[in-house]
């Protein structure tokens, strides 16, 4: 090495990266998504965790009706929930009534 590149290294001083995000639990990881796949015609081709006392176009309406913010439409007749965990097992337990 040379005494010019010697010395262009000695002058950088050494450079600490300290992470300015720390890493906390994912929130996100708890909550609960639910698929929902549409037909051509707008009829509910499938939907995700419809219980057996409900026909799926009761489930999304009861979904859209306790949880309409968390729903997120997607191209190609697709769209999916993402409900918070505590607020879907409040949700199941309003189906079954």
């Amino acid at each position: 090495m040379s005494a010019v590149a010697e010395v262009a290294v000695a002058d950088k001083p050494e450079i600490k990266v300290k992470p300015e995000i720390q890493a906390a639990p994912d929130a996100k990881s708890q909550d609960v998504l639910l698929h929902v796949r549409y037909s051509p015609d707008a009829s509910i081709f499938f939907i995700d965790s419809c219980p057996p006392c409900l026909g799926s176009d009761d489930w999304l309406k009861l979904l859209l009706a306790e949880a309409s913010d968390c729903y997120r439409a997607l191209a190609g007749g697709r769209g999916f929930f993402r409900i918070p965990s505590e607020r879907f097992s409040a949700i199941l337990v309003k189906a079954a009534n």
